[in-house]
């Protein structure tokens, strides 16, 4: 098993007496890719979720106002045919 390493322990491995160390190597295991990727499934299902959910509960005013127009331009244009 891979040992714990506190925040403190992760930025004295970037950081050395010079200044920041350029090469730096970090190493992934399965349980963290696995990690990462579910992380990046939720999030991107959340804003999915979000953008439906506000695209469903508040209404588009600027939506509404064109059906109206529409409803009205085809009854006149009904009236017009009859004529």
């Amino acid at each position: 098993m891979s040992e714990k390493r506190s925040i403190k322990d992760l930025i004295n491995g970037l950081v050395d007496k010079d200044g920041i160390k350029t090469e730096v190597t970090v190493t992934l295991t399965h349980q963290t890719l696995t990690k990462i990727v579910l992380a990046l499934l939720v999030s991107g299902a959340t804003i999915v979720l979000v953008a439906h959910l506000s695209k469903n509960l508040f209404p588009n005013n600027q939506l509404a106002a064109l059906q109206a127009d529409m409803a009205s331009i085809k009854t006149t244009l009904k009236k017009q045919l009859k004529c």
